[in-house]
């Protein structure tokens, strides 16, 4: 799939919203979420009469699919409304000949991975993994202004500090996200390659058996042999602490990486909490990990940044 890059964001471009997972927790922290985003400058598009709470779920999959596609015709800018789950049911009612036209982006994280990741694929979008819009009026102004400068086309600071576990340098596609729902996506044809790619994880409430048994599905499907890199990031919730099998993440981790010539980092401050990093997804970047620690550069924008918000 060719990537060609959307423009940098402009003042007068609508940020729509869509849901194609599940709806928020309680009105209060959409509304608030709502509220923030406009406060900090985006105009907002947003149609909750196209969708019906189905438990879990933000609307039935048609409602949430058509509301997918119809915000793709009036913007190139798309955020979540929340996580939650229900990405991977809709895959197959995405348009995605009309994504190809668009050639947008998406903001989100953890189930909404499923739909970037799938985007990336098929229609060559680069995506953010950042925070959802139940989430925008709660995190810190640090985070808020990741997602500004990568939607204006800037080029992130390297990421240094983090932990090597395994030594080397590579150069890739940056692809990641939540751990569990990459696994999902294999053996459907909405995962993409992850040959010589740079993966970046996390995940939450997944105690530590279950974290092995997710690396050994991405053993057994071959996706660990092709990677170029590997880049942690953090394993939240009361399960990792499970005692019936309470073992050290990274432990399990070098285990697997082990047969594998690629670098591999921890310590990355990115997963279900906040503040957290904001990454890019479809990106080029460089790992480099040493004794001394690791680094993760990137080598390109989301988007062109040829236009300015301020022109």
């Amino acid at each position: 799939m060719k990537h060609t890059l959307a423009p940098a964001w402009p003042p007068d471009q609508p940020l729509g919203i869509v849901a194609p997972a599940s709806p928020p927790r309680t009105p209060e922290r959409q509304e608030r979420g709502l509220n923030a985003l406009a406060a900090d400058g985006y105009s907002i598009h947003w149609d909750p009469g196209q969708l019906t709470s189905h438990g879990y779920l933000a609307g039935s999959d048609k409602q949430r699919a058509e509301q997918f596609n119809q915000a793709l015709t009036r913007t190139k800018f798309l955020m979540a409304l929340r996580g939650g789950y229900g990405c991977l049911r809709i895959l197959n009612r995405i348009d995605y000949t009309a994504a190809r036209r668009t050639q947008g982006v998406l903001i989100g994280y953890s189930d909404i991975t499923a739909l970037q990741l799938s985007l990336f694929k098929h229609a060559g979008w680069r995506s953010i993994s950042g925070p959802v819009v139940v989430e925008w009026g709660e995190i810190n102004a640090a985070m808020k202004d990741e997602v500004r400068e990568l939607l204006e086309g800037q080029l992130p600071p390297p990421i240094e500090g983090l932990q090597t576990l395994q030594g080397g340098q590579c150069t890739g596609t940056l692809l990641g996200g939540n751990l569990s729902t990459i696994v999902r996506l294999i053996g459907s044809p909405y995962l993409p390659s992850f040959q010589g790619a740079l993966l970046f994880i996390e995940d939450v409430n997944e105690a530590a058996y279950r974290i092995d048994a997710l690396f050994a599905q991405l053993k057994n499907a071959g996706i660990l042999k092709e990677l170029g890199g590997l880049i942690v990031g953090t394993f939240t919730g009361k399960d990792i602490n499970d005692e019936r099998s309470r073992r050290d993440v990274n432990e399990i981790i070098t285990g697997y990486a082990g047969g594998h010539t690629w670098p591999v980092v921890t310590g990355l401050t990115y997963g279900h909490f906040f503040p957290r990093r904001v990454l890019p997804i479809g990106v080029p970047a460089r790992l480099t990990a040493n004794i001394n620690g690791g680094r993760l550069d990137i080598l390109e924008p989301v988007v062109h940044p040829r236009f300015s918000r301020n022109k």
